[in-house]
């Protein structure tokens, strides 16, 4: 003979019954119960458990697909920079003027990360016997020139908002810089700094990744330092 199955505790349903009349919302406060009950639709007229269960179910849903559809966009953005540095190293490769690579790094950075400006800020340390920096290192009289030092050791990208006087002195004067992006350029040796700004003040936040800035700092300093000492 079959087993009984245990009947529940009339005093405890009862309880539970009870409480949740005078309580209605308390389902509501615990989402989670929804997706865990199994109550069959059989009320009309009244957004029944069943229904609540769906509608979460899909708000569930939609807040997933809006996470992937982000994932997908990141993931495509990546492989495109990635493809962009494969090109960019290629065409560093080929060139062997340092004036050159200077102007190929501004147009291809410039285009890699939609900014309004590059440049190119090196220490007065750095000898160039052919003369071909003299527009490009930091004015001595300037307060940036501890600051960087201070950068370039760091050996990571600074990114945000900067002083009206230190955009003036990493862009240049009369220029609307509202975000930048600070690269420390080394290799052997430190080198400088690679500058990019923004006329957009979200372009370039303290929260947003530098991978690849960083990569691109990488990538630059090695090409530069060959050409430095020739």
């Amino acid at each position: 003979m079959p087993e009984a199955k245990a009947q529940p505790d009339q005093s405890e349903e009862s309880r539970a019954i009870d409480y949740l009349q005078k309580h209605p919302e308390t389902l509501m406060s615990y989402p989670d119960i929804f997706t865990g009950l199994s109550i069959p639709h059989q009320i009309r007229g009244v957004t029944s458990l069943v229904e609540r269960q769906l509608m979460m179910l899909r708000d569930e849903n939609r807040v997933i697909k809006q996470n992937l559809d982000e994932l997908v966009n990141i993931a495509r953005e990546n492989e495109e920079l990635n493809h962009r540095f494969h090109r960019l190293a290629l065409e560093l490769m080929s060139c062997d003027q340092l004036d050159d690579v200077l102007s190929l790094v501004r147009d291809q950075v410039q285009t890699f990360f939609n900014t309004n400006y590059v440049s190119f800020k090196f220490l007065p340390t750095i000898n160039d016997s052919k003369k071909r920096l003299s527009s490009h290192y930091f004015d001595e009289s300037s307060d940036v020139g501890d600051i960087a030092t201070t950068w370039i050791s760091g050996r990571k990208p600074i990114c945000g908002e900067q002083k009206a006087s230190i955009n003036a002195a990493l862009f240049g004067v009369d220029l609307n810089v509202e975000s930048c992006a600070i690269i420390p350029l080394y290799h052997a040796s430190d080198l400088g700094l690679l500058c990019l700004g923004s006329t957009n003040k979200e372009h370039f936040t303290k929260k947003m990744g530098t991978i690849f800035l960083q990569q691109l700092g990488e990538l630059v300093s090695a090409r530069l330092q060959g050409l430095l000492a020739i």
